[in-house]
């Protein structure tokens, strides 16, 4: 006679090899009638079922999807990964990682989460949108940290972007400034967090009938290409903002190095935010929003263990409230 396998029960109900899994361990996440189902193939092919532990007693399992960009990262994410990690420690989670490369987008990087058994997945940052919507349908438990999208259900966790965003405009027009550039990053289509915030400047700016002007956006910029800023620069020659607001404080910096290498002075000549409070890595202090993004891993994981356990509650899109740290790089006009 054939090997029953878990894959063997799975084809027969009609459901995923997970699934199977979860309710042979007694976990949470299957229906009774399910559970009831497989249970009863299980032990008519004499597949021997262990003994059900307690919920609070059983161990999790959680794989984390990260692409290998926000591994590379030495100045955001390492602390929303010890916030994962510190959590995971003290509620016995264990960890699996798969990395994913955001150009080259492969099915088998699925593999590993369909072969690990795993009981919950936690995308960390942004992910190719078409990986992200097949994950959905492995029928895993999931929940996304600073990441998100409109076509995949499930539970997010990210800053409140836009409400950042929106302290910044308004911190800056509070101190005279009318004319307010914005530098994007070349990454922002694919990643959520840097298009909420530019959103969040155009609906500000415009809420307080302040013009952005076309000109004054530098949508491409480039940590590796400094000479992107030149180039932009050169083009706006003397006729520029007298304040910008950068999508991350690693952009920030990197373009108060080339206002710096034009002879011009922040903030004397020209004021300049950044966005995730992530600069003590960095020699110039700049006024940004704070995130807590230790604060975000320990919520993502936390909302996954909630999720395993009451798996039909509705899906929760948790915004962290950032606040406007004034680090002096921000001069008064009035």
């Amino acid at each position: 006679m054939k090997k029953v396998t878990m894959e063997t029960i799975a084809k027969e109900i009609g459901t995923t090899k997970n699934t199977v899994s979860r309710a042979l361990r007694g976990k949470t996440g299957v229906s009774e009638e399910l559970r009831g189902k497989i249970a009863k193939l299980a032990d008519a092919y004499g597949y021997k079922i262990s003994e059900r532990v307690p919920e609070s007693h059983q161990p999790i399992k959680v794989t984390l999807v990260c692409n290998s960009a926000s591994l590379s990262d030495t100045y955001f994410w390492p602390s929303v990964m010890g916030g994962i990690f510190e959590y995971s420690a003290k509620h016995h989670i264990t960890t699996h990682t798969v990395i994913v490369d955001m150009i080259n987008d492969d099915v088998k990087d699925l593999l590993p989460l369909q072969e690990k058994y795993c009981d919950g997945l936690l995308v960390v940052g942004t992910i190719p949108g078409s990986l992200f919507a097949r994950m959905e349908k492995l029928n895993i438990p999931m929940v996304a940290v600073d990441h998100h999208s409109n076509h995949v259900e499930c539970d997010y966790v990210n800053a409140d972007n836009i409400n950042g965003i929106t302290k910044a405009v308004d911190f800056l027009a509070n101190n005279g400034h009318t004319k307010i550039g914005y530098v994007n990053n070349i990454m922002a289509p694919h990643i959520s967090s840097f298009t909420q915030r530019y959103q969040g400047y155009v609906s500000r700016m415009g809420q307080l009938g302040l013009t952005v002007e076309p000109k004054y956006i530098l949508p491409d910029s480039d940590y590796k290409n400094p000479q992107y800023f030149h180039a932009q620069l050169d083009k706006l020659g003397s006729n520029l903002p007298t304040a910008w607001i950068c999508t991350n404080d690693l952009t920030a910096y990197n373009f108060c190095m080339t206002l710096t290498e034009r002879g011009l002075r922040v903030p004397e000549d020209a004021s300049v935010i950044g966005f995730d409070n992530t600069q003590g890595l960095f020699p110039l202090q700049l006024t940004t929003l704070g995130m807590p993004q230790k604060a975000m891993g320990t919520c993502a994981m936390r909302r996954l263990v909630r999720r395993l356990r009451h798996p039909d509650e509705p899906y929760e899109n948790i915004e962290i409230i950032t606040r406007l740290i004034d680090k002096g790089s921000v001069a008064t006009l009035l």
